[in-house]
């Protein structure tokens, strides 16, 4: 190496720097400063040493399988050969090192690569073959999932978006379901299952607009959080075709991305005489579609809000369409329920399939499972209530009651909440009772409820309100002390 380092001082890049780097890097593959001085080293015309180069990295991987340096160096040298090398010798590689190691992320995105300009069936095969030897590869069954994801139909087609034709779609389920029963506490094929009964998560939308002349501000919550101001896509609001100009800011009150963004209405802004109403228009430029509402001269709110789909508040990411393969898939989880009562993998996939499904439906079974599954992986337990505390406040936001006076009331009391999501689907709510939970602050999105009057935080363990946004409407908050 001292010798090495003088001849890079010196610029003598030569054979002797060649032959030096061979040696310390047939020792050590990983000596990331021999590989650069190597490649600055090689004869100009590719030609003279591409076969060599190949056979001697093929060396180094036999020293060490998992080498950074010797795999970029691979691939270094196959982006310069005069003509591509023969793939089945690639291959072969790739079987060998897999074979000693089933998990060697190298190999196997360097048989993907391989893999791009040819028949994705036999690369399945290959996945399969793997897997019937040991159903808990991880990743065979993700390099199954990759080379499926071109036959998923984009989210703009019809189907639901994100799903696989049926008879692939179909194969797999045959394939989790062989894997599972044979050993219903490995996480891997579960794991697989919730993949390819998934899509890309959605991309943010509207949800809802509220104005309020008394707050003089006009609020727009997203299904995510998102970010608006320079740099990002743009949020413009008019009213009766006038644009508004206030400065967007976070419902947060914090520079970060946030599910509610506020304007501030013009002072003394009044409907013209001959129109007894101020008529507002939200456009965001990724989505076409813009959102209207109308606020009336005698009223001091309103609002437009995205009708609530239950399915998507648990597992927004569920992309089959059709109800019948989810009951299926529920079918087989009760049955190895009978047998396994503890496979955690299986406990979990039966809470998503059935929120997914019908989470009012499936309250009390998806509770039972939950509590069961609390029990089952207690290394998880935060997990696992936070999974819990979204199940109960999907199906309390289902159950909001709305009073003739225009009074939205949600009930979560003595649900074992430990978080509070989904609060960008209370935006109109006035009245939230969260007594007797484990809540141990309150989420800055609480800010998003522009609506919220009275707050029950009794028994909880929330004991400040320091750096709560400002609620405009709120009136009281019951006691926070813990009895």
């Amino acid at each position: 190496m001292a010798t090495l380092l003088e001849k890079r001082e010196r610029g003598e890049l030569d054979a002797e720097a060649l032959a030096l780097t061979g040696a310390v890097l047939a020792a050590n593959p990983d000596v990331g400063t021999c590989w650069n001085l190597r490649r600055c080293a090689l004869p100009p015309d590719p030609a003279d040493w591409v076969p060599g180069e190949l056979a001697f990295v093929g060396g180094c991987l036999g020293v060490n399988p998992k080498s950074y340096g010797a795999w970029h160096h691979r691939g270094w040298v196959l982006r310069r050969a005069p003509a591509p090398p023969p793939a089945p010798a690639e291959r072969a590689l790739c079987d060998r090192l897999l074979a000693a190691d089933p998990r060697n992320f190298h190999a196997w995105e360097h048989r993907r690569a391989l893999a791009a300009e040819e028949d994705p069936e036999a690369e399945l095969a290959f996945a399969g073959a793997l897997l019937s030897r040991d159903f808990s590869n991880f990743s065979a069954w993700h390099h199954r999932g990759r080379l499926l994801a071109p036959a998923r139909t984009p989210a703009s087609a019809g189907g639901g978006g994100g799903t696989l034709p049926a008879h692939r779609l179909q194969t797999e389920l045959e394939l989790v379901q062989n894997a599972v029963f044979t050993d219903p506490n490995d996480q891997s094929a579960w794991v697989y299952l919730r993949c390819i009964l998934s899509r890309a998560s959605p991309p943010p939308r509207i949800l809802c607009l509220y104005v309020n002349r008394e707050d003089a501000a006009l609020a727009v919550t997203f299904s995510r959080p998102v970010t608006v101001g320079a740099g990002s896509p743009a949020l413009t609001a008019t009213v009766d075709g006038s644009a508004l100009e206030g400065v967007w800011r976070s419902g947060e009150g914090r520079p970060r991305p946030s599910h509610t963004w506020l304007c501030d209405l013009p002072s003394g802004l009044a409907p013209p005489p001959t129109r007894p109403r101020l008529h507002f228009r939200v456009t965001w430029e990724p989505d076409p579609a813009h959102r209207e509402v109308t606020l009336l001269a005698d009223e001091n709110e309103a609002w437009w809000q995205e009708p609530i789909v239950a399915r998507e508040l648990f597992w927004a990411e569920v992309g089959v369409a059709e109800a019948g393969v989810l009951e299926a898939q529920v079918q087989m989880c009760r049955q190895l329920l009978e047998l396994e009562p503890r496979s955690r993998g299986c406990l979990l996939t039966l809470v998503l399939l059935l929120s997914a499904l019908d989470p009012l439906a499936h309250e009390e079974e998806t509770r039972r499972c939950l509590r069961e599954l609390q029990e089952a992986d207690p290394l998880r337990s935060g997990f696992v209530a936070d999974v819990a505390s979204r199940a109960a406040a999907a199906v309390g936001v289902l159950r909001q009651e709305a009073g003739p006076d225009g009074a939205r009331r949600l009930r979560l009391p003595r649900k074992a909440l430990t978080s509070l999501p989904l609060l960008e689907h209370m935006v109109l709510v006035t009245h939230l009772d969260l007594a007797g939970n484990s809540l141990g602050g309150l989420p800055p999105t609480l800010g998003g409820l522009r609506r919220l009057q009275v707050l029950d935080l009794s028994h909880n363990k929330v004991t400040t309100l320091e750096g709560l946004p400002p609620l405009p409407a709120w009136r009281s908050c019951v006691s926070m002390a813990t009895p």
